[in-house]
């Protein structure tokens, strides 16, 4: 039934394709070229074909076939094809070719391959696809081959030759409806009927280029030389064909709604639901039109657009901007827009241009011409009245006489130029030039001149931009903020001017105040005086015009319209490529009206007047935005383009791969973002490609998705690709590595457990012999500590006794000039100078030269150091000097060291209760130092017959060196130690007694000063191994100044604070030393930062290194 309908409508179709006029419609449109036009590349194309995800193929003239993803043309040299054709048909995201009788098939980036042969012999001419099948004809055949079945059939052509008379016949184009082959050809049509085919009789020798079956309207439309035909198949006879157009069809598409018909005079478009033609007018001065007439392809992408290839060049149309209707009469072309406002009788719309004030009808048809001068604003104060603002002065034009009315305002209004009007609901009518500002009362006929001393001098010059009455005042826009007025007062709003120069001002029905500047959108709330920063669609636009409808505050910007509901959060925006061209609005024009029942936004466009329904335009869908994996590169090859294949890729180990995207309709300011799947984390993707390198062998499957405010309503798109194992990482690879690594582990277990077991004996060996070293070393370490202890202790007991025996004689001295008895004085000085010298020989011990020492004081220095470990060890002390003079001389000072020996050893031999006697005088010019104890035997005391860690020898070594005789006689009953030296007389003159006077103060440490030196000194011993406790540390911790401390502690102790913290720190870094610590962690333990600076102030106050201190207690 359905060969019978069709041959029908063939028949019928043939029949009229004699030319007729035709009256169209026709619409200004906007068509969007190809990025590359700008970059000075123009691609013409015969075929354009829509890529299975997105994305068009492009066929140009010269047989090259790119691909183009919304941003880049792929590949940027060449063709995916590897030889250039001027007939291809592609299918099943492939490209089918020919050559002589082969027949390939190629996908982009990969090699062709050989799908069929025909006979030997056979010249293909033309091929193409259609339903699954591709087709193929030559001079004698025509061939079908079924893509899912892979049969080829072949129909003879000789039975066509029989019904015309043409030298070659040639097959233009070729469709398989329902179950039969429709052929167009140079000499009418043909019908298959089983192998052959059958002529339309009535078809004549009329030539058919193109042919193109509607599915959802069950039409069969046919290009012919004259216009597009539209036949129903089903009631052929029903109605007389429509036709499309009047030239040459050469490209045939469809819409959802209408019908596109390319033919070499234009683009014709007919609508399903009004049966009318419309041609789209181009505009070839404009990037925007459509440039050159002859339409080549036609290409639907499924996504609310229509690729275009022309003559001169590629464009996409967006069906979405059927939205936006244009009105371009020449008085809106030519002229730019300054203001549109609706008329207050709602009958259409006043529209001041450069030209001069127009009035406008509702349906934009009748058009006249108020004022041809210059105009710079109106306002419309009645249904009678316009007030014009010139350069002349201020101009009142009666609507009904058609007269102007301007004689009773005041000479400086209608004189002075006028730059900008506004009118307040109080009747005053508010005016201002470039920096003046003034209100006329019209009612009382009163003027009020504001001058120009209300700009703030920090931003002039300056000059006023609009005006703007509003419920809360008059806000006053200038070049660099905004001022308000209110109460005859005008302020300027500092917050503004960070937002540059103003654009418009708008008081929405809620009482915010909208304001658009150079720099951004920001509003003042109703309830709060304060200004908020509204968002903007994108980043770095400019906003043009505000207008307020039902549906929320809309914007006009540099980059399109934008929706924002009262609270400032956007909802919608509009931009290209959806009818809409960036940079087209003008500043500050564009209204909001309801006329005849039907809402309308309109703004002005640098082509013309826009105009939009709002509520019709807030209800409608953009078009999505497809993601394309425009190209896939394995170790910097392309190896896929377009996404020709599905599945899954493969690469090696070690291999990067790399994804250009592209994006379709919006690509340009398209922003991406990706994951890995198993990835929880989307992350940003600068750019548009994105390379992945050092991936572990695994499936993967990598997402990509637009970037927007509201993820759930973004488009995305994968692709899964293969990481294969290594041969080194295979099974088998890790079986083998398993047990090469166990049979190490075993070998080198073995070999260390032998190792190991010798080494423990031969450690064990060691720690025996170092245990039996450590334990005797310890004992002699400990003894020397202890005697170190003492010997300093010793030399500072000797110090302080030499303080203390000078002191009276200065006290003296002073006594003694006080009461000017100079004889006595020199005296004194003397013995001053004689106990000083004593007390720098014990500082110099090292010296070559004899010095004088004073033998009882060093003796009773020595008693004193040790007194209370006799006390402790119950040992009776006693002590016998008869030494009236006991001074000695000698090389080295050593004194303090024996007396510390011989005391320590007497400790260590006496038992509790027990006595040491120890007697001094002076024999035949030696002094006598005789020590008796009934302790130990002393040859007996230790088994190595030393004396406290001294050898006897030793300790006789030291008397020699002292210049004195040491003789011991020991027994089991007694012990007696004699020590003697020979004396020295220091006086050559006798002697003179000095007495110490009642008067003179005795020097004495009072119970107070002693607990406070006791406190410092416990200080001192808790904070002394922090290197940053100095006397302002100690100061801030005694809560005292500086200076005091330092006054008070030498007062009390003779010292400064800081040498007595050294010492302290010195004498515990002894004890740490004998203790076996090395000298690092001593200096650092110590409180010094620097182990170098430790070294030399050890060496500086005990005479040798701690290196050398070590070595000679070891």
């Amino acid at each position: 039934m359905y060969s019978k309908y069709l041959s029908q409508v063939l028949c019928l179709l043939l029949l009229l394709l004699a030319s007729y006029a035709q009256a169209l419609d026709k619409a200004p449109s906007i068509f969007y070229p190809l990025p590359t036009q700008a970059q000075g590349k123009v691609f013409v194309a015969q075929n354009l074909f829509l890529g299975d995800e997105g994305g068009i193929w492009i066929h140009d003239v010269h047989g090259k076939v790119v691909f183009f993803d919304g941003q880049n043309i792929l590949p940027r040299r060449g063709s995916v094809l590897a030889q250039d054709s001027g007939h291809i048909a592609y299918f099943d995201n492939a490209f089918w070719s020919y050559v002589e009788n082969e027949v390939y098939r190629t996908y982009p980036a990969q090699h062709r391959e050989l799908v069929f042969s025909l006979t030997a012999g056979s010249v293909i001419k033309n091929i193409g696809a259609s339903n699954g099948f591709i087709w193929l004809t030559d001079d004698a055949h025509f061939y079908t081959y079924n893509i899912q079945t892979k049969r080829i059939d072949t129909y003879p052509l000789s039975d066509m030759y029989q019904f015309n008379q043409v030298s070659q016949l040639t097959i233009n184009d070729a469709k398989f409806l329902l179950s039969k082959w429709v052929l167009a050809t140079n000499a009418g049509v043909y019908l298959s009927d089983g192998e052959r085919f059958s002529h339309v009789l009535s078809s004549k020798k009329h030539f058919i280029e193109k042919l193109y079956f509607s599915a959802k309207n069950r039409e069969l439309i046919v290009g012919t030389l004259n216009g597009a035909l539209i036949i129903d198949i089903k009631n052929p006879n029903s109605q007389q064909p429509k036709r499309i157009g009047y030239s040459h069809v050469l490209s045939l598409a469809e819409t959802d709604n209408e019908y596109w018909v390319g033919t070499e005079d234009g683009l014709f478009v007919y609508s399903f639901l009004t049966n009318n033609v419309v041609k789209l007018e181009s505009n070839d001065q404009d990037s925007n039109g459509l440039p050159g007439n002859q339409i080549y392809s036609l290409v639907n992408d499924l996504q609310g657009g229509i690729w275009i290839a022309t003559d001169k060049g590629i464009r996409y149309f967006s069906l979405f901007g059927f939205r936006f209707e244009r009105n371009q009469q020449p008085q809106l072309i030519h002229n730019q827009i300054k203001k549109i406002v609706p008329r207050l009788d709602k009958k259409g719309y006043w529209v001041l241009t450069n030209q001069g004030l127009y009035q406008f009808d509702s349906n934009w048809n009748k058009i006249k011409l108020l004022f041809n001068l210059p105009i710079n604003d109106f306002v419309q104060l009645s249904n009678t009245s316009l007030w014009l603002a010139t350069h002349e002065g201020l101009v009142v034009y009666n609507l009904e006489t058609e007269a102007e009315e301007s004689s009773h305002l005041p000479l400086n209004l209608r004189t002075a130029g006028i730059l900008h009007l506004t009118l307040d609901n109080n009747g005053l009518l508010w005016g201002a030039n470039e920096n003046q500002l003034w209100s006329y009362d019209v009612g009382a006929n009163t003027l009020t001149n504001y001058g120009i001393d209300w700009f703030v001098d920090a931003f002039l010059p300056a000059k006023v931009t609009l005006l703007k009455a509003t419920q809360r005042g008059l806000f006053i826009g200038t070049d660099h903020g905004v001022y308000t007025l209110n109460q005859g007062k005008i302020v300027f709003r500092r917050p503004t001017s960070g937002y540059g120069r103003s654009v418009n001002i708008l008081e929405g029905s809620n009482g915010d105040i909208w304001f658009a500047s150079s720099y951004g959108l920001f509003n003042l709330s109703h309830d709060r005086n304060e200004f908020n920063s509204i968002p903007l669609a994108e980043d770095n636009i400019s906003p043009k015009c505000l207008a307020e409808s039902q549906e929320g505050i809309w914007l006009t910007s540099s980059n399109g319209i934008s929706l924002y509901n009262r609270q400032g959060d956007i909802k919608k925006h509009y931009a290209a490529p959806h009818g809409l061209i960036h940079n087209e609005f003008q500043s500050g024009v564009c209204t909001s009206s309801i006329i005849d029942n039907k809402a309308w936004l309109l703004s002005g466009s640098r082509f013309g007047l826009l105009r939009v329904s709002p509520d019709k335009l807030v209800t409608a869908t953009p078009p999505n935005t497809s993601i394309i994996f425009s190209q896939i590169s394995i170790d910097h090859t392309p190896v896929m383009i377009g996404r020709s294949r599905f599945h899954p890729l493969e690469l090696k180990y070690g291999s990067s791969i790399s994804f250009l995207f592209g994006s379709l309709p919006e690509s340009r300011t398209q922003s991406l973002e990706f994951r890995i799947e198993g990835d929880g984390q989307w992350q940003p993707l600068e750019g548009s490609q994105l390379t992945l390198d050092h991936l572990l062998p695994g499936d993967y499957r990598i997402l990509v998705r637009d970037h927007t405010q509201y993820p759930q309503n973004s488009t995305m798109n994968s692709l899964s690709f293969v990481v294969a194992k290594p041969w080194y990482l295979s099974s088998w690879a890790i079986l083998f590595y398993s047990i090469i690594v166990l049979g190490c582990v075993a070998v080198a277990s073995l070999w260390r457990s032998h190792w190991v077991a010798k080494a423990n004996r031969e450690l064990k060996s060691q720690v025996a012999l170092k245990t039996e070293q450590l334990r005797h070393q310890s004992k002699i370490v400990l003894t020397n500590n202890h005697q170190l202890r003492k010997q300093l202790q010793i030399r500072h007991v000797f110090v302080e006794q030499m303080l203390d025996s000078i002191s009276p004689t200065l006290d003296q001295l002073i006594y003694r000039t006080q009461l000017n008895q100079l004889g006595r004085l020199e005296r004194l000085a003397q013995k001053v100078k004689r106990e000083l010298t004593l007390l720098r020989n014990v500082r110099s011990d090292k010296a070559s030269t004899q010095q004088i020492y004073d033998l009882s004081i060093i003796l009773n220095s020595s008693i004193d150091s040790w007194r209370d470990e006799f006390d402790k060890a119950e040992i009776t002390l006693v002590v016998n000097n008869e030494l009236k003079q006991s001074y000695i001389e000698s090389e080295s000072f050593n004194f303090d060291l024996i007396f510390n020996t011989l005391l320590s050893d007497a400790v260590n031999r006496l038992y509790r209760n027990q006595s040491l006697q120890i007697h001094c005088y002076e024999r035949e010019r030696r002094l006598f130092v005789v020590i008796i104890d009934s302790g130990d035997q002393m040859m007996n005391s230790s088994v190595d017959g030393s004396t406290s860690g001294f050898e006897q020898e030793e300790l006789h070594q030291l008397m020699r060196s002292s210049g004195g005789e040491i003789h011991i006689f020991s027994s089991s009953e007694r012990n007696l130690t004699e020590l003697s030296w020979p004396s020295v007389d220091l006086l050559t003159e006798e002697s003179e007694a000095i007495e110490l006077e009642d008067t003179a103060e005795k020097v004495t440490i009072e119970p107070l000063e002693k607990e406070w030196l006791k406190k410092v000194e416990l200080l001192i011993q808790q904070y002394y191994s922090d290197p940053d406790f100095s006397t302002s540390s100690a100061a801030k911790l005694l809560f005292v100044s500086e200076r005091s401390l330092q006054r008070r502690f030498k007062a009390v102790t003779g010292k400064t604070f800081k040498e007595y913290l050294n010492e302290v720190r010195l004498e515990k870094a002894c004890q740490r030393l004998l203790a076996g610590e090395k000298i690092s962690q001593v200096a650092f333990g110590s409180g010094f930062n620097d182990p170098s600076y430790f070294s030399q102030r050890f060496k500086h106050h005990f005479g040798l290194s701690p290196t050398q201190f070590i070595d000679d207690n070891e």
